[in-house]
């Protein structure tokens, strides 16, 4: 018995040193880019064109949201989105949607199909996932108007507003 505690022990800490950004939401559940700048990227975007976080968000506060079409929570998340973007344009709050590990032809017919007014950037590669130190989907990132992440969750607090204003 002692001989599994300790080898669960040892598996436990050689993913931690290997994984840090997972390991540290896995322990201390905040993500550690929390008060840190968002990391920069360049993907294409569903219509074709490359974009940065850094155009995407521009001088605005944004809040970034990770998805897939699979994902049952996304789907109802990204619904909630789509129908608070008029709200959130007022606000200058940026919406940046990021489908990961999707082929464009089956992310394009979902959009469509939902009626989603928002630009998709793809990340078929799932590059982004080790950078923001995602854990799971779906997963906001709130980003203040000076680039940093504000907070991290898996759905949209009431509160975003004071979140992305703090």
């Amino acid at each position: 018995m002692k001989k599994l505690i300790y080898t669960i022990f040892v598996m436990t800490l050689t993913f931690v040193a290997f994984i840090p950004k997972a390991g540290a939401q896995f322990f201390f559940f905040d993500n550690p880019l929390i008060n840190e700048k968002a990391p920069e990227f360049e993907l294409p975007t569903l219509s074709g064109k490359k974009t940065s976080l850094s155009t995407a968000r521009g001088d605005s506060s944004a809040i970034v949201f990770f998805w897939a079409t699979w994902c049952p929570h996304c789907r109802e998340q990204l619904k909630e989105l789509n129908a608070m973007n008029g709200e959130m344009q007022e606000k200058g709050i940026k919406v940046v949607l990021i489908d990961l590990g999707e082929k464009p032809e089956l992310v394009q017919k979902y959009v469509e199909k939902n009626k989603i007014q928002l630009d998709v950037i793809l990340d078929q590669e799932s590059a982004l996932s080790e950078d923001y130190g995602l854990v799971g989907l779906p997963t906001f990132f709130f980003i203040n108007k000076e680039g940093l992440i504000k907070a991290v969750e898996h759905s949209i607090p009431e509160n975003y507003e004071e979140i992305l204003s703090s």
